[in-house]
């Protein structure tokens, strides 16, 4: 079983204003509301590719209901603990005019120790050997900066496969355990290792920092400009794909989706960083954060051309 862990979920509500102008008033010409978080949009994109998960984490106040009764529409199966504080609403603001994506995001519901425990304890009965356990994603208040090493952990000892994707202190405390993929993007790499860099051989080496720390493979999402997927054998990289883009969330998480895919469906490496990189240009030509298709990642991977950059050690520069 597929586990997907969303432990901030976001009602994403999505604002089309062409010449988006801060201090006046804006009009928006479109509006939509779709159920968010990194770990439920892995779970929406996994269910367009005919594969099942089981979406926990933590849902309450007035959209708990729809979130439930929207997972359970796509055939998505839940296990949320519910909590007293209220689920967040992240706004969207889409200006096609000017070609500028403006995201402004809630912190979300204080989540309590009692909260936290009943959550963990669910983890810890639905985690099983050969499960692939998907955490991603932000935390509200009250939650640990370490929740994701702590959770790795209970899920590697129960033998499952654990691909972690997240940003600062959250990324440094669960790599710590060792993860056996993360999916961190340019930025967020660059934050973790204390470091800017200006060429992709830079970028190469800080993942092979990482592979060497246990990590097996570290996919690095460079944007428009590509993708890099480091492993203990050899690094693969390919460049981005020009495709009208209407939305930029959830670009990331179909690139982790793409990764559980591709263990499922045992991939070789090239195909997995291929099909990931389809998957994450798939996703930022669809309105809002509605989850690619299979059928549309597929129309996209023969545009992508996939390069090996280093075997064993050798770096082609």
């Amino acid at each position: 079983m597929v586990i997907t862990v969303t432990l901030n979920p976001a009602m994403d509500k999505t604002l089309c204003i062409d010449n988006f102008s801060l201090g006046k008033v804006n009009r928006s010409s479109k509006v939509r509301h779709d159920i968010g978080g990194k770990g439920i949009n892995v779970s929406k994109v996994l269910r367009n590719f005919d594969v099942d998960s089981i979406c926990t984490g933590f849902l309450g106040g007035l959209w708990e209901s729809y979130f439930l009764e929207e997972l359970k529409n796509r055939n998505i199966k839940t296990d949320f603990v519910s909590i007293k504080g209220a689920t967040r609403t992240n706004t969207k603001i889409v200006d096609h005019l000017n070609r500028i994506y403006t995201d402004i995001n809630e912190a979300g519901p204080e989540v309590s120790k009692e909260e936290l425990d009943s959550f963990i304890g669910t983890f810890k009965e639905l985690c099983k050997a050969g499960d692939i356990v998907v955490l991603s994603g932000g935390v509200g208040p009250g939650v640990p900066k370490d929740i994701y090493g702590t959770l790795i952990k209970i899920a590697k000892e129960k033998g499952a496969i654990t691909i972690l994707d997240a940003e600062g202190p959250l990324l440094e405390e669960g790599i710590a355990q060792k993860p056996n993929v993360i999916k961190p993007n340019i930025h967020e790499l660059e934050k973790l290792m204390g470091e800017r860099y200006k060429s992709e051989y830079e970028v190469i080496k800080a993942g092979r920092i990482l592979v060497k720390q246990g990590i097996e493979k570290v996919l690095i999402s460079l944007g428009d400009k590509g993708a890099l997927l480091v492993t203990k054998d050899a690094v693969y990289s390919c460049q981005g794909l020009k495709v009208p883009v209407k939305s930029t969330v959830g670009a990331g998480d179909s690139m982790v989706a793409a990764l559980v895919y591709s263990i499922i469906k045992e991939f070789h490496q090239g195909d997995t960083l291929k099909f990931a990189n389809a998957c994450g240009a798939a996703s930022v030509s669809i309105e809002g954060t509605e989850a690619c298709t299979l059928e549309q990642v597929n129309s996209l991977l023969e545009l992508i051309e996939v390069h090996i950059k280093e075997v064993n050690g050798l770096i082609d520069r």
